[in-house]
């Protein structure tokens, strides 16, 4: 796949969920406000081995962080999908992929 498309939400409750999302170490999205419906981004894969990192930095209003993560590739396809369920600020989920 050449690049990555990101969906996110808060499934829960929106209470001002955020997230902040690395690629390789490198942050690529400082802050991500999580709203009850998908928003995405498109994030570019360099060669090789890609590490996507997703930050709960908060916890909202009503207790921990609460997101789903949807992750396709190029050809839109469904890679991987995740629910967070009171993540705690600081906290980190990743995906390794591999560019060849």
């Amino acid at each position: 796949s050449l690049f990555l498309t990101v969906k996110y939400r808060d499934y829960i409750y929106v209470d001002g969920d955020l997230l902040r999302i690395y690629s390789n170490g490198k942050i690529i999205k400082s802050e991500l406000y999580l709203e009850g419906i998908l928003k995405e981004i498109k994030i570019d894969l360099a060669d090789g081995i890609n590490k996507i990192d997703f930050e709960a930095l908060n916890t909202g209003t009503s207790g921990g962080n609460t997101a789903e993560i949807q992750i396709y590739d190029d050809k839109n396809v469904l890679i991987k999908s995740n629910l967070w369920d009171n993540l705690a600020a600081g906290f980190k989920g990743s995906i390794i992929m591999v560019k060849e």
